[in-house]
């Protein structure tokens, strides 16, 4: 299934429940599965249902998790042979080849509804029924897609002939993404059975593919070619969701492109579909990531998506290097220099986080500190904690993330440095105040301390944060 960091769409809220997802364990998190599939059915609005399944359902398949059981419907089965193209939701503008997942519920809803799609509904009805009674459904199934190629295919010529009909459908629809969502699984309905095709021969989720395999596709393929050539290119952009790493599809097009024979040949401006869709995926992640450095940092997302492009560009320039494919090369190279110079603009707002939910203020009175010391009546609030804890993460990662990035780790290594140091600064001036205090103070100053270990841990060895919190109980004790 094709993974866009669907998080960056999202509220900070939300965005933080789509990082929460990748730390839970394999039993905790397919129960959430459920819960959260349980919850859509039942029309739950409070959470982001699509965008938090999608993440789970890749993480899951990552593990190699059994999903629970999901009821089949009519719904589901018309979806199914488009599932290689779902993303969980659109962070930018439509790109080919990738419909948006809460597309699926107002195009279903227009589908079941309109005039012109009254056999679809009809269809889809006696499909549901013959499910229910455990019937045969194979040619109700098959009825259902040609209504509904029949039916769609009206409703968006009449939506290109008038414009008001357009804007119609385009509220009833929800917006003009949702709209061309539509356009684009009408077309693919024209193709349904070669979907269904490459869906049987290539299993979800494979790691390559074998020499039979490849024999199967370039005959389907070309079979594809003949008859639609738009078909013949989405049966390959499926193969970024098909495949364990949408990276690895680059293989599948120096097999076809390097191929001596003839019709492949004549063929070629339709395989070229296939990298352009590849590099077009990384250099959308990398201007997201360059368009975030002007933003407020979202740390858990940045290393999430940095960490995500990273494995993608290696990927790429993997199968790349094998035929010595190198203006391929020069580009992934281009756009991991403009991530490289995010990701160090990402460590500095990181560091600047950090210090945030560390204030201070000048030393008087009977302080002991001579300059700067923890400013205990400013309580450090649990969020600014969290905030912390993933931009110390950040931090910790940068060096070896730009190394992967081909850039220069020196300026992440002194981020890391100064953040070690401000951080190991910091508590051990909380040791003092602790200690100099006397009661609410002190208890101030304590919480302070025991919010700041929950991230400072992760800058500082474990011998420096245990040593911390016994010189911070010793200086508690005291008179």
């Amino acid at each position: 299934m094709n993974y866009e960091p669907d998080v960056t769409t999202l509220p900070r809220v939300k965005k933080q429940l789509a990082a929460f997802l990748g730390e839970l364990p394999e039993a905790s998190a397919v129960k959430l599965f459920a819960a959260l599939e349980a919850d859509r059915l039942r029309g739950g609005k409070d959470l982001p249902h699509d965008a938090l399944l999608d993440d789970l359902r890749r993480r899951l398949r990552e593990r190699g998790a059994i999903f629970p059981d999901r009821k089949t419907n009519a719904k589901r089965l018309f979806f199914t042979p488009f599932e290689d193209f779902l993303i969980g939701a659109r962070s930018g503008k439509k790109r080919r080849g990738m419909i948006a997942r809460p597309s699926l519920d107002p195009i279903w809803r227009v589908l079941m509804t309109d005039s012109l799609t009254t056999q679809a509904a009809l269809a889809a009805a006696g499909l549901d029924d013959a499910l229910d009674a455990g019937g045969e459904a194979a040619e109700l199934e098959r009825a259902l897609f040609v209504a509904a190629e029949a039916g769609l295919g009206e409703i968006c010529a009449r939506a290109r002939e008038d414009r008001e009909t357009a804007d119609a459908l385009i509220a009833e629809l929800g917006d003009e993404l949702i709209y061309r969502d539509l356009q684009e699984l009408r077309l693919l309905l024209h193709g349904v059975d070669f979907l269904k095709q490459l869906r049987a021969l290539i299993a979800s989720h494979s790691p390559a593919l074998d020499e039979e395999q490849y024999y199967g596709l370039r005959k389907l393929f070309l079979a594809a070619y003949e008859q639609s050539r738009p078909i013949a290119a989405y049966l390959l952009l499926a193969l970024k969701g098909r495949l364990e790493r949408p990276w690895r599809a680059l293989g599948v097009y120096y097999h076809l492109a390097q191929s001596a024979d003839d019709t492949l040949l004549a063929a070629r401006d339709t395989v070229m579909v296939l990298p352009e869709s590849l590099i077009g995926d990384i250099e959308a992640i990398a201007r997201g990531l360059e368009s975030d450095c002007s933003q407020p940092l979202d740390a858990a997302s940045s290393i999430m998506r940095v960490s995500y492009f990273t494995d993608y560009a290696e990927g790429l320039v993997k199968q790349a290097a094998k035929i010595g494919d190198n203006v391929f090369v020069n580009r992934i190279d281009a756009c991991r220099d403009i991530v490289g110079e995010a990701h160090e603009r990402f460590a500095e707002q990181a560091l600047a986080t950090l210090c945030e939910a560390m204030p201070v203020l000048h030393a008087g009175g009977s302080s002991r500190l001579m300059s700067l010391r923890p400013d205990i009546a400013e309580p450090v609030s649990m969020k600014a904690a969290q905030e912390a804890k993933a931009a110390a993460a950040l931090i910790c990662k940068s060096a070896e993330m730009a190394e992967r990035l081909g850039a220069d780790p020196s300026s992440a290594a002194a981020i890391a440095d100064e953040a070690r140091e401000k951080t190991q600064t910091f508590v051990n001036n909380l040791v003092v105040e602790i200690r100099a205090a006397e009661g609410d103070e002190r208890k101030a100053a304590r919480r302070m301390l025991d919010r700041t270990l929950t991230f400072a841990d992760i800058l500082l060895t474990s011998e420096e944060t245990g040593l911390i919190r016994d010189r911070a109980a010793a200086a508690a004790k005291t008179a």
